[in-house]
């Protein structure tokens, strides 16, 4: 008579499959993999350029320190491929162990450069950044420490790559150490050399603010995202060339932001409708000629001076002067190496009618920084009553990267907080995408068994 294996059930099946996922786990987490600490150090080719076809194509070579005692028997030069893992282009044991150094080596021919590349380069140019290594190892050819050196590849020929240059960073902020909150604040950091393309990114701390390109060595970003309170700001420079320039992080700059400014109560007597109060710009100081400083939209004369400081712009920008509905002319203003235009002489129009007026500083660039500074001769209408009832600009105001006051606050603010946002629905959709993953298996697992179990007659609905 014949036996009938026993039937299996959910709970058999459920523990076969968790033992195979235990299994692979084990073999990934025991899966051997590079790390920083496998490199011993600093590789030197006293030959720094050849050809590719030459066999071998780095016949001596020299490092910074010893090979580990343990896999000093040999070494071996060796290319890495771009896919992972080396290839040998040659050895030698001749001056073994090699755990006292510095120390030199000469390498037996083996293999080409070129012969190499073309494995996994069958056509076309071969041109581009190769890492060299001088690996540690023992009789049995084993060991995964190197000292390291990068080949640039042009044509036929190699040469050695030129050392990383140096860079640093410097970060200002107008207005420097203060604003009211809301206020607009403009971050400028100074990458030298000048030379070096890239991107800086702008912290508080660790909150990114914002990211610009650097142009002649400057980034600058505008933002009205910092909150009430203390903060530290940096800048932090990664180069687009990473083979020619080095990454640098400008100083801490303390920064204090300080509660709102806040507009005069209204008149209780008023029964009017009022507009919005002008109000003061931080990126603005105006004074008479004797250095009095004038109040928010001053009613001035004809052939009156002031002086004018306007802050925000690249350092050392050209600066456009212009006055609204009017030809006149007047001369360029230069910023100082902290964006700041200081004490800018304007005499008001001889021929200047009652009424409003507005001058412009704006910097002469494409979307350069603009400062207002608004001013009445005679009787002009109160800038802070609108007939229509739609809101006017305040005197002094910034025009760039400051507009839509209470939907989002400047353009930068508005950028980081869709970064945030973005951020965390990338996250989510993760780990809905696994957990679906996980339930389709196991809906597959039990669609199995139950159609199993039917066949055998082990289950009957």
């Amino acid at each position: 008579m014949r036996h009938l294996a026993p039937p299996r059930t959910p709970a058999a099946l459920l523990l076969c499959c968790s033992l195979l996922l235990a299994a692979a786990a084990t073999v990934l987490g025991l899966a051997p993999s590079a790390h920083a600490e496998d490199v011993l150090g600093k590789l030197t080719l006293p030959v720094t350029s050849g050809k590719i076809a030459d066999n071998p194509t780095f016949p001596r070579v020299t490092t910074d320190g010893p090979c580990p005692s343990t896999n000093a028997a040999q070494v071996s030069l060796v290319l890495a491929k771009p896919t992972g893992g080396t290839v040998t282009l040659g050895k030698t044991t001749v001056g073994a162990p090699f755990d006292q150094g510095p120390f030199g080596a000469d390498i037996l021919a083996g293999k080409s450069l070129e012969s190499l590349v073309r494995a996994w380069i069958p056509t076309g140019s071969l041109d581009g950044t190769y890492d060299i290594r001088l690996m540690c190892r023992t009789t049995g050819n084993v060991g995964g420490q190197y000292f390291a050196a990068k080949v640039v590849v042009t044509g036929d020929s190699w040469a050695v790559q030129a050392p990383v240059a140096a860079t640093t960073t410097t970060l200002t902020a107008a207005p420097a150490t203060t604003a009211p909150a809301g206020a607009e604040v403009t971050l400028t950091a100074a990458v030298t050399p000048a030379a070096a393309a890239g991107k800086v990114t702008f912290l508080d701390g660790t909150t990114e603010l914002g990211t610009a390109d650097t142009a002649s060595g400057t980034a600058t970003l505008k933002t009205a995202a910092l909150a009430q309170g203390a903060h530290t700001l940096t800048a932090s420079f990664a180069p687009a060339d990473t083979a020619a320039y080095a990454a640098s992080v400008s100083e801490a700059v303390a920064y204090t932001v300080t509660a709102p400014s806040s507009s005069p109560s209204p008149d209780p007597d008023d029964t009017g409708s009022p507009g919005p109060t002008p109000t003061a710009s931080p990126d603005l100081d105006a004074t008479d000629a004797d250095g009095t400083a004038l109040d928010v939209n001053p009613t001035l004369t004809p052939g009156q001076k002031v002086l004018l400081t306007a802050r925000g712009y690249t350092g050392g920008a050209t600066v456009k002067v212009t006055l609204a509905d009017s030809e006149a002319a007047f001369p360029d203003a230069t910023a100082d190496g902290q964006g700041t235009v200081t004490a800018y002489a304007f005499t008001v129009p001889e021929d200047s009618e009652d009424g409003s007026y507005t001058l412009s500083l704006t910097e002469d660039k494409a979307d350069g920084h603009t400062v207002e500074f608004m001013y009445s001769v005679g009787d002009a209408p109160d800038p802070g009553a609108d007939p229509s009832g739609s809101a006017t600009s305040a005197d002094g105001g910034t025009t760039d990267g400051a507009d839509g006051g209470g939907s989002g606050g400047a353009d930068s603010g508005g950028s980081t907080g869709g970064g945030g946002a973005t951020g965390s629905l990338a996250s989510t959709g993760t780990s809905a995408l696994a957990l679906g993953a996980a339930a389709l298996a196991l809906c597959g697992l039990g669609t199995a068994f139950v159609t199993h179990a039917r066949r055998k007659g082990l289950l009957r609905f």
